[in-house]
């Protein structure tokens, strides 16, 4: 799917619909008064909920006399906001957070990731998310179908390295290589795949974060994230960080570029690509020495 996240241009929505009322000093309730909506869906469009409702939108810019070049981008927003991806059916199968990052993933000219403790999911492979999936039961929902799970999460693979796919970059940290998170061949296996994804995609792009790796400003990451860059006219930004519960989801500019600046700073720290590679075969190797090779 190439067209941006419906949730980021729902959030980019509410953002500048705020900011034309602010910019015209009057209120949601005035507004509503005025085109006839109840106040509520005024709240529901500014907070960036599902389905902005059309009307609502070209009404607002009618009451605020919004010029054409920013008419059509306003508009644009809400008729993407509206998109329900191949996600969306099968959110509550494949886990409702991972439906999440399928819709972050939609339109994307740029992906890049920190993963702290396990190999990112973009990367994994099936017999890999299958253990990970099947590990912690209590993260998932009643409807939750693992095998459903490892299909979404191939899906979502396939499109990021499609011909017309996203530049895919991750900063991977030494721990999420040397840890056993499933069967050591299990895990032998998914670091040559992730070795082989580099040398079959120059769309992709990975590098090792040494555990003793000087970081400038000793910084010390805290979670692992994802940072993704749209198509849209706005070049919008996203930025998803995962925590044990719910993860959470900053489009706002402000909240987004910090994780730009520690990931350029931990990005200087890694290993080059080409070393990288050769540390993820050598820890493969370690685990479950290839044929012929000794251990």
């Amino acid at each position: 799917m190439n067209r941006p996240s419906p949730y980021v241009r729902r959030q980019w929505l509410g953002r500048e619909i705020r900011r034309l009322r602010e910019e015209h000093g009057v209120t949601g309730e005035s507004i509503a008064r005025a085109l006839g909506f109840p106040r509520q869906q005024i709240s529901a469009l500014e907070n960036g909920h599902l389905g902005p409702d059309i009307d609502l939108v070209s009404g607002i810019c009618d009451y605020l006399s919004v010029g054409a070049n920013r008419r059509t981008a306003i508009m644009d927003a809400a008729a993407d906001g509206w998109t329900r991806g191949w996600w969306a059916a099968d959110a509550e199968q494949m886990g409702i957070r991972q439906a999440i990052y399928a819709d972050l993933e939609s339109g994307t000219k740029t992906i890049t990731e920190y993963a702290i403790s396990l190999i990112p999911g973009l990367l994994q492979t099936p017999a890999f998310a299958d253990a990970r999936l099947r590990s912690d039961p209590a993260r998932h929902g009643d409807r939750f179908d693992p095998a459903a799970a490892v299909a979404a999460r191939a899906r979502r693979q396939s499109l990021v390295l499609a011909a017309d796919g996203p530049h895919y970059t991750a900063v991977i940290d030494e721990t999420a290589v040397r840890r056993c998170a499933a069967d050591p061949v299990v895990v032998a296996d998914q670091l040559r795949h992730v070795a082989a994804v580099c040398a079959a995609y120059p769309s992709v792009s990975v590098q090792v974060l040494p555990v003793g790796a000087s970081i400038r400003g000793h910084s010390a990451p805290r979670s692992a994230y994802s940072i993704y860059r749209y198509r849209d006219r706005q070049s919008s930004h996203a930025a998803a960080v995962d925590t044990l519960t719910k993860d959470l989801v900053h489009t706002d500019p402000g909240e987004v570029a910090p994780y730009l600046s520690l990931h350029s700073r931990l990005k200087s720290a890694a290993l080059p690509p080409d070393a990288s590679i050769r540390l993820l075969r050598c820890a493969a190797d370690q685990l479950a020495p290839t044929e012929g090779v000794p251990a």
